[in-house]
């Protein structure tokens, strides 16, 4: 550190130069000039003849010997800033974020333990503190004052140079900020920018100086990145989780990835890393086997020289608690045999309730699956509220006879506006052609008249083309398409497939529409050179439609095995995926799939009336539970720019499993139930951030201090910053005044001009 007490020579060129009394420098010119004058008008005529050199030399020195006597007498001072030790302040940033616990340097040591040496053991804060005023900081993406070392916890999940520097920059301001120390491993990974904050400082002379602490590059390491997972499934359902994994010095290395539901390993795969530095994602599947609240934990396996093992694991939620049955309405013109058997398929499935209205004769029908006597007694529900009480919507081989022009259009509504799937089972009437169901299907349809004659017939059997036998082909959406998943496994998925048997019989649609998707198609027909789709899937407005242009998957119920049900699990696929994009009258929606401790957590509900439309005027209050089982009531604000939409935010502090309750009470009239509720829950688990690209960055932390006009050291040879650290502009100064009167050299020059004085008149006979 470069410190120095002001001298004269300093003062006088730092400083500003007056006297005591108030004499300017202007008035005193004047009266050396008069001085001056007058001696040189005793000189005019001396009783001995003097040359002209000699008249000059004594004028002089009788003048500066005047001139002297009354500068003195008027006490001239030099005025000066003196810089104060001890009353300069310098902030120190201590990085405190999950990083810092890294074991990478000599010996094993951690980040922490070198930083701990260094400022407290070493005594860097104590030599510091003889000429600042050090106020200590821990941050990670909050700042906090600290005393000493007992209160670095290495907690943090998440590190903001940014935030730190400009809270510092707060805290102090007002006072005299001689700079600001910041130690960290550089690892920012928040969205502030840093850089901009480091030129703001340069630019009010606040430098910053950097420690780095760490190593530029980790040698060995397997870390989870990502981790992307169904957050809600269906009891029985299988669903994929995704892990997104980087390492260090392991490339074509096996490791085994594994899934465990507590004690017990639900799901593993041995994988091949790829290279270095590189993100591969891989995938696991896994089928919940408790209806409640599970929590995962994810693994990669640890290897026993890598550097980091907290990131070696990940814990995720999955909600598979027991739901209310999915509300699905089917309407069936007579009884074939894929109304019974897709009847049987999801009879012993509790999450889903298939209402049926089967035309058994003219004006005859036979209702099954219905909650009340006066559910279908009517046919086709009365009005849109009626309809909107379900999920999904099937018509299997029913004439278009059977609704009138509104029916159809709150058909094209439920799907468009309600959000319900949609599906067309077997034969379609050719007269919806033109109608709203034509809209909403994800295939053409084509009057047969128009069809080539191989094609026309329907869905007849016998010699016709469209009724042989054929062995359904997927493709290769099809293939990889989770609603066509009969098994796990891929190669046991093919199989299964190619074992199904037979079907027979299809309804010969026209050619795909924008934006659909055939799952599975006929092996030999074509229209206009493309295989004719069986099963078609697209999305409509906010809902899903589905054509199934064969009546005859109940043949694989009927000729396989008892114990398969591969058909049982189709349908059931097929349903669930018709019915979950059904929005309900209360959502509940997160801003992040997993959180972090610390992290805020942000909640949006959406609220719909009876006509499923947004509204905004109900009342809503969440109850949070978190892992403490402590509760939190707290309102949930309308959000003006959305319509239904409410919000609400807290922060998780907490690792475990937190609970929400949302009461709803609605204030929109009769039309609307007066309340109601909905259950959400999230995990909390500890962070991944801070163990991704945690390597030291020492070139931002360069650049930093470059910006704001310090410097950068590594935390091996920051012993130097001590003497590095110089007083700035910012540092705390006072008022010094330098008396010139009394100085001895002043002196001195007084009595030599008036002995040279004397002397020289003694010489030349002079009085």
């Amino acid at each position: 550190m470069q410190y120095s007490q002001p001298n004269f020579l300093t003062a006088l060129e730092d400083g500003s130069f007056t006297f005591a009394y108030g004499i300017s420098p202007w008035l005193f010119a004047v009266l050396v000039i008069l001085i001056t004058f007058g001696v040189w008008l005793t000189y005019r005529k001396t009783t001995r003849q003097l040359s002209p050199a000699w008249k000059t030399f004594f004028i002089g020195i009788r003048s500066g010997v005047l001139v002297l006597i009354l500068f003195c007498l008027l006490r001239p001072v030099v005025t000066t800033l003196q810089v104060s030790p001890q009353e300069t302040y310098l902030g120190v940033l201590i990085d405190d974020s999950q990083s810092m616990a890294i074991a990478d340097l000599a010996g094993g040591q951690t980040r922490q333990e070198a930083i701990e040496e260094l400022l407290y053991e070493n005594g860097l804060l104590d030599n510091l503190s003889e000429s600042f005023q050090i106020r200590s900081f821990r941050f990670d993406n909050q700042t906090q004052r600290i005393v000493g070392v007992e209160d670095l916890s290495e907690a943090g999940t998440a590190s903001s140079i940014d935030q730190a520097l400009s809270y510092v920059g707060d805290q102090l301001n007002g006072l005299p900020l001689g700079g600001v120390v910041l130690v960290s491993d550089g690892a920012d990974n928040s969205d502030g920018d840093p850089l901009a904050t480091a030129q703001e400082f340069g630019a009010k002379q606040i430098p910053v100086f950097a420690i780095g602490v760490g190593q530029e590059e980790i040698p060995q390491d397997i870390g989870i990145v990502d981790v992307s997972a169904a957050k809600t499934v269906l009891e029985g359902s299988v669903f994929n989780v995704q892990v997104a994994v980087n390492h260090q010095g392991y490339e074509g290395q096996e490791v085994e990835l594994s899934i465990m539901d507590g004690e017990t390993r639900v799901a593993s795969d041995v994988v091949i890393l790829g290279p270095a530095g590189v993100t591969r994602r891989y995938e696991l599947e896994i089928t919940p086997k408790r209806p409640e609240l599970i929590v995962y934990d994810l693994n990669v396996e640890l290897q026993s020289d890598e550097i980091i093992d907290r990131n070696n694991s990940y814990s995720f939620l999955v909600d598979n608690t027991e739901k209310e049955a999915l509300n699905i309405l089917y309407l069936e013109g007579h009884p074939r045999n894929e109304y019974k058997f897709i009847r049987r398929a999801v009879e012993g499935d509790s999450s889903l309730r298939l209402a049926t209205y089967l035309q058994t004769g003219p004006e005859k029908y036979y209702r099954q699956g219905i909650e009340s006597a006066t559910e279908l007694s009517g046919g086709f529900p009365e009005d849109r509220e009626a309809l909107f009480e379900y999920e999904a919507l099937i018509l299997g081989d029913i004439e278009f006879g059977f609704f009138n022009a509104e029916q159809l259009q709150m058909i094209e509504d439920f799907v468009a506006e309600r959000g319900g799937g949609f599906l067309m089972s077997g034969m379609v009437d050719e007269e919806f052609i033109g109608t709203p169901i034509a809209d909403i299907l994800p295939v053409t349809l084509v009057e047969e008249g128009f069809l080539p004659s191989h094609l026309r017939g329907g869905i007849r059997r016998g010699d016709h083309p469209t009724g042989e036998l054929f062995y359904p082909r997927l493709t290769r959406n099809g293939e990889f398409s989770p609603l066509l998943r009969l098994s796990a496994d891929d190669a046991e998925n093919q199989a299964l497939w190619r074992q199904l048997p037979e079907l027979q019989g299809t309804y010969v649609t026209g050619r795909i529409k924008p934006g659909a998707e055939v799952l599975i198609e006929h092996p030999l027909l074509q229209y206009q050179n493309q295989a004719l789709p069986l099963l078609a899937s697209q999305r409509y407005g906010s809902g899903r439609s589905m054509s199934l242009t064969t009546a005859s998957t109940w043949r694989w119920q009927m000729m396989l095995p008892a114990a398969d049900e591969s058909h049982e699990t189709l349908w059931r696929q097929l349903l669930r995926w018709l019915a979950v994009s059904a929005p309900e009258r209360i959502t509940i929606e997160f801003d992040r799939e997993f959180y972090n401790v610390g992290d805020e957590v942000n909640v949006r509900a959406t609220v719909l009336n009876n006509q499923y439309e947004a509204d905004n005027d109900a009342t809503l209050w969440m109850q949070t539970s978190n892992p403490l089982e402590e509760f939190i009531d707290a309102p949930m604000e309308w959000d003006i720019e959305e319509d239904g939409v409410y919000r609400a935010s807290f922060i998780a502090d907490e690792e475990g499993v937190y609970s929400l309750l949302v009461d709803v009470a609605s204030a929109a009239g009769e039309a609307n139930d007066s309340s109601a509720e909905k259950r959400a829950a999230f995990v909390v688990t500890p962070s991944l951030r801070e163990y991704t690209n945690a390597e030291l960055d020492s070139g931002l932390l360069a650049r930093i201090a470059q910006l704001s006009g310090g410097s950068y050291f590594n935390v091996a040879d920051a012993d130097a910053l001590a003497n590095a650290i110089e007083f700035t502009p910012n540092a705390y100064s006072r008022e010094l005044q330098i008396d010139l009167w009394d100085r001895p050299w002043l002196l001195a020059l007084l009595v030599l001009l008036l002995c040279v004085d004397w002397i020289s008149r003694r010489m030349k006979g002079l009085s």
